[in-house]
């Protein structure tokens, strides 16, 4: 934290009771094995963990206080009713005490890139802070406007979402200015009910903006209404090439190329392109950014193992993405082989879901391999382990082959691609 805070403020910030300390605040930590001397310990409860079991590891780290639930120690207990919520509360105040201008990019798909493009295009004229790996939830947003120092004119943020009202939850945090959503898709309806109930949830993005704030929303997005939006869509693009070393495109009359592949990253690059265009930023600072982007691992990753090419889409899959990447495939002058798992997060719809994917996907591919419960519904080949399905798919393939790899982050593929790129 650039700007310290004392922790008698902390409390009456969190709405907590706690010590009348006037000790600063140093940083903020969640891991009790990294706190730092001078850190406010939060005590977040996980799926697994609970932070208020490792409080005193957090103070014998040197911890100058804990934010908890209930009381954990002697004179060092911040106690508020949610530590998440207080969190949030702590972050939004800290953000408040800049003045950059905030874009908040949300989206089924696509977040992860259209955010570190529009932050490449920018980075060129401005000083930016954003968010980092997939700190786009609740934890993840709040440690990002804790980074911020006041020298950044942007911050750019990625906000995602399994449940109803976390959105509006993030935008409450971090008070954005400029909203993006990329698409709305059938994902994380476990959480969010329907396509109906992911659209509400992303619409909260466009209800938060102030009345001096702007939009950009892709056509596959659907009918989202509000002040101030510009649409972008793929049509804009002409000239479309794809490759296996990247895409072209002219957008506006104006060529642009990328490293990214896919016609699904064209549609990426069209929302950053939009978006920074509004904000004044020139072609140059545009295409230098797309031409020196680099896919983020596990998203539509090419890898080679001698002659083979693996496209490693490992980190997340949702029926719309599916066919994205199948879409992809289909450019490749190579035999095609899927190696697919579940889409998790779908709720009632799973079974039928991941049956319209694999009658799609068998249409798209040489040869279909799945591993995962869901998976068998794809109608491929299928494998109760990915042992056997990599000692498999180890016996079949040619140098020649590309080989997509792709499913939702809770099944690990990631582990398929390394067997994959390790093979003699």
């Amino acid at each position: 934290m650039y700007h310290e805070i004392m922790i008698k403020d902390a409390v009456d910030i969190m709405q907590g009771v706690g010590p009348l300390s006037y000790e600063l605040i140093r940083d903020i930590s969640i891991h009790s094995k990294t706190t730092k001397p001078g850190d406010l310990f939060f005590a977040l409860k996980g799926e697994h963990t609970d932070g208020h079991c490792f409080t005193q590891e957090a103070l014998m780290n040197g911890a100058c206080a804990v934010v908890v639930e209930k009381q954990m120690s002697a004179g060092h207990d911040i106690i508020v009713n949610d530590t998440l919520h207080a969190l949030g509360q702590l972050a939004r105040y800290y953000r408040g005490l800049f003045a950059p201008t905030t874009v908040a990019i949300t989206g089924t798909n696509g977040k992860t890139t259209v955010k570190n493009l529009i932050v490449a295009i920018i980075m060129r004229r401005n000083t930016v802070t954003y968010t980092m790996k997939n700190y786009n939830s609740l934890i993840g947003l709040p440690l990002t406007l804790f980074e911020l120092t006041g020298n950044e004119e942007y911050i750019v943020v990625e906000m995602g979402t399994n449940a109803p009202g976390e959105i509006a939850r993030l935008c409450e945090i971090a008070q954005p200015q400029i909203g993006v959503i990329t698409t709305v898709g059938p994902g994380h309806l476990e959480g969010l009910g329907s396509l109906d109930g992911v659209r509400k949830e992303k619409s909260a993005l466009i209800e938060a903006l102030p009345d001096d704030g702007f939009a950009v929303i892709g056509d596959a997005a659907g009918d989202i209404k509000g002040k101030h939006i510009t649409r972008f869509s793929l049509e804009q693009c002409t000239d479309i090439e794809i490759k296996e070393t990247g895409s072209c495109f002219t957008y506006f009359g104006k060529r642009f190329s990328t490293p990214l592949l896919g016609v699904g990253n064209v549609y990426n690059c069209c929302a950053a392109l939009c978006l920074t265009t509004l904000l004044g930023c020139d072609y140059n600072a545009q295409r230098d950014a797309l031409v020196h982007a680099q896919p983020e691992p596990g998203r539509l990753e090419p890898l080679y193992s001698r002659g083979l090419l693996v496209i490693n889409d490992s980190y997340n899959a949702n029926p719309v993405s599916m066919k994205a990447a199948f879409m992809l495939m289909s450019e490749f002058k190579r035999r095609i082989i899927y190696v697919l798992g579940d889409m998790l997060e779908l709720g009632a719809d799973s079974i039928r879901l991941h049956r319209e994917v694999g009658s799609y996907a068998q249409k798209k591919c040489d040869l279909l391999f799945t591993c995962g419960e869901q998976a068998k519904w794809y109608g491929g080949k299928h494998f109760s382990n990915k042992k056997a399905l990599v000692q498999h798919l180890l016996s079949v393939l040619n140098d020649t082959d590309v080989v997509l790899i792709k499913a939702s982050r809770g099944l690990h593929f990631e582990t398929v691609v390394d067997e994959l790129l390790r093979r003699r």
